[in-house]
């Protein structure tokens, strides 16, 4: 059998899907070979304490690692309520949705007649990830982020998948902007109803699932973030401070203060005039997801965190660039392959050394964020060219004509 024709064969798909998932599982209870594999499991234990109290309707309210919008509470109780083991039905839900979101990949593959390229890349992609990809709630937003862009054709239903992921994990809202401009109406109604219809069920359900929002205003610079590269630098040559706070490592320094505000304000600025840009019609040559994985790769480097498991919304979105053909951003993600790989060696294998200043984790992470920096720039750059081109005059040979197409990048 040719390499094509295992590419192309649904048994082999799936048969990879079920190795590398036991990999990845193999390596979080240590029956596979992994440094500090069990270690990862850490924040499904925290999950866990959640669920208990979750399933009772209760939000662990005042608790400043809470970090999720209410639709996340619900997964949590689920976890709890689906078995005596909450660590063990969280990793269940995540296993589902990894499954589910490989089976929207290959369908839609399938049905565009580019065969499972996406599927692929999403099943080596967590691979590359690593074991956090199974660890970590992100594979539940993520999945919510791949069903917007899927369902692009389908303004309304987008939208829905939209509201759902961002009252997961906030983000898979900035997933709107691949909307073209004629069906930003349908998306929005479908993305107000599903905000709307989470949050009337959790009041009605629990108590304290905004309380989230209180927990953000504080954040400093996350010692994985952009904003703080030049102090973990600076580590390597003399002690920079260090705090755990809101169940991450920042960098205690008053500078990173005003640093964070003003790279945040400035990743608002970019996503915003790309949202303008996209009102007023320029966008509508670029495809769809390049317009999203642009928006998601300038609200990574410009936030004030940068956790391994945000890997997870790379590994989703650039996924579905394999589903478009018209897509002008794949050696962008081949850029992300290995920024995505050295932040698997920083996290968990160098994290104790990147913290203390060693010079090769450290340099790892330089590696990382430059590699972020540039595909984030060059991904600006194909969208941002496309926007500001002098736009084509059409001419149609008649009633359903051709018309001119846009000119190749």
């Amino acid at each position: 059998m040719t390499f094509d024709r295992l590419r192309s064969s649904t048994a082999v798909l799936a048969s990879a899907w079920v190795v590398t998932r036991l990999f990845l599982i193999g390596a979080l209870t240590g029956n596979v070979p992994y440094p500090d594999g069990p270690l990862i499991i850490n924040d499904v234990k925290l999950y866990a304490e959640w669920s208990n109290l979750l399933v009772t309707g209760r939000f662990p309210v005042g608790d400043d690692m809470w970090q999720y919008p209410p639709g996340a509470g619900i997964v949590f109780a689920l976890a709890a309520a689906i078995g005596s083991n909450p660590v063990a039905g969280f990793v269940l839900i995540a296993l589902l949705c990894d499954l589910a979101t490989l089976v929207v990949l290959a369908v839609a593959g399938r049905r565009r007649h580019v065969g499972y390229d996406a599927a692929w890349a999403w099943i080596v992609g967590a691979v590359v990830v690593g074991p956090v990809f199974l660890a970590r709630f992100d594979v539940l937003p993520t999945f919510a982020a791949v069903l917007t862009l899927v369902l692009v054709a389908r303004p309304l239903w987008s939208g829905v998948a939209a509201g759902v992921g961002t009252m997961l994990k906030v983000w898979p809202g900035l997933m709107l902007i691949a909307l073209p401009r004629r069906s930003l109406p349908g998306g929005i109604l479908g993305f107000t109803l599903a905000i709307v219809a989470i949050l009337i069920g959790v009041t009605l359900w629990s108590t304290g699932g905004v309380s989230f929002l209180g927990e953000q205003g504080a954040r400093g610079l996350q010692v994985e973030s952009v904003g703080a590269l030049p102090f973990m630098v600076a580590n390597v040559f003399g002690e920079v401070p260090t705090e755990f706070r809101f169940g991450a490592m920042e960098v205690d320094v008053p500078l990173t203060i005003p640093l964070g505000l003003g790279i945040t304000v400035l990743g608002f600025a970019v996503m915003g005039a790309m949202g303008i840009l996209r009102l007023l019609g320029r966008l509508e040559s670029s495809a769809p997801v390049d317009v999203a994985l642009t928006v998601l790769l300038v609200s990574m480097v410009t936030s004030r965190v940068l956790s391994p498991q945000y890997s997870v919304w790379l590994l989703g979105v650039a996924s579905v660039v394999f589903l478009d053909p018209m897509s002008r951003l794949r050696k962008v993600v081949w850029i992300l392959v290995p920024s995505v790989l050295v932040t698997q060696i920083i996290y968990p294998f160098g994290y104790g050394s990147f913290l203390n200043g060693s010079w090769w984790a450290v340099s790892l992470q330089v590696v990382r964020i430059a590699l972020l920096l540039i595909a984030t720039g060059w991904a600006l750059w194909v969208v941002g060219r496309r926007a500001l081109r002098r736009p084509e005059v059409v001419t149609p040979a008649g009633k359903d004509g051709p018309v001119t197409p846009p000119p190749k990048d």
